[in-house]
């Protein structure tokens, strides 16, 4: 059994939070490169080279990738073999800091760091405490959404998803008929793509999940539109739904920015899992081009 501390998990998090904010990930900017190779139109190759610009200057000058640093997400896979052990010389993570956190030692971390990073390097913090009602910033971008998943593989894995509001607002979910078919699925997310793209700032990545439950498709999508764009899904029929529906996207002619051209979606990432025999459940969820990740293997 393998112990990790939780100042381990605090240092990882703070390394991955900056690099997630200031560097666009190498599959991403491989992606708008080779969309930038193809595109003919002299609007989409401008607006790509500025997207691949934006990323130069992010990183150099350690600056945010995107005005709206986003909502944080926090993805934890644990392994059998992994104990998360407490360090109580750490100053600062009491439960009278973040007091609705139930005094939970790696939630409260988690929540210290994150408040540190947002604050040390100006990122805008985005978050209201009320949603409804008096909608008052929280001040420090809390609470951060954490995920935790056992895993057989032994390890303990930690990675951060950054999500900003405009591509956050085009996301859905529909229970569809079971007896849909591919095509049904393909005309939904057209339909989509046409009427709401241009609020999540393409090319986008587009992000779908497939069956379990209301409650877990969305998740599904929110995973396939984080996973690197150079995996394609492992069932080799959802890997030819995925190529069929970004042919289909791409083929609108919306382009960066809703400008016109070529490329409207940089990769369609699919996620399935098992389902209910009366149900189809279907989430989507759109990424920016400025989708941030980073993660790393503790």
């Amino acid at each position: 059994m393998r112990n990790i501390k939780i100042t381990e998990i605090k240092n990882s998090l703070k390394v991955l939070l900056i690099k997630a904010s200031f560097e666009l990930p190498g599959d991403i900017l491989d992606a708008v490169k080779a969309a930038r190779s193809i595109e003919t139109s002299r609007s989409a190759q401008s607006m790509l080279d500025m997207i691949i610009e934006n990323a130069g200057i992010a990183c150099t000058e350690k600056l945010p990738l995107c005005q709206d640093c986003g909502t944080v997400y926090v993805n934890i896979e644990m392994g059998p073999d992994v104990c998360i052990v407490p360090d109580n010389n750490l100053p600062g993570s009491s439960q009278e800091k973040f007091p609705g956190q139930k005094n939970n030692f790696i939630i409260n971390a988690i929540s210290e760091t994150v408040s540190e990073v947002y604050e040390k390097y100006y990122l805008r913090n985005s978050i209201v405490s009320d949603p409804l009602y008096e909608r008052v910033n929280t001040g420090n971008n809390l609470p951060t959404i954490i995920n935790l998943s056992l895993s057989d593989k032994p390890g303990f894995y930690l990675e951060v998803n950054l999500k900003g509001g405009g591509s956050e607002n085009c996301s859905w979910l529909f229970m569809l008929n079971p007896s849909c078919g591919e095509d049904d699925l393909k005309n939904k997310v057209v339909q989509l793509v046409k009427s709401n793209v241009t609020k999540a700032c393409p090319p986008v990545i587009i992000g779908i999940g497939i069956g379990a439950t209301a409650s877990e498709a969305p998740k599904l999508a929110r995973k396939a539109a984080f996973r690197n764009l150079e995996i394609r899904n492992g069932h080799s029929r959802y890997a030819c739904l995925e190529k069929s529906i970004l042919e289909a996207v791409n083929s609108t002619g919306i382009g960066p920015q809703g400008l016109g051209g070529k490329t409207t979606a940089l990769a369609c990432n699919i996620e399935f899992a098992p389902c209910h025999m009366a149900t189809l459940p279907l989430s989507i969820f759109f990424g920016c081009h400025s989708t941030r990740r980073a993660g790393e293997r503790l």
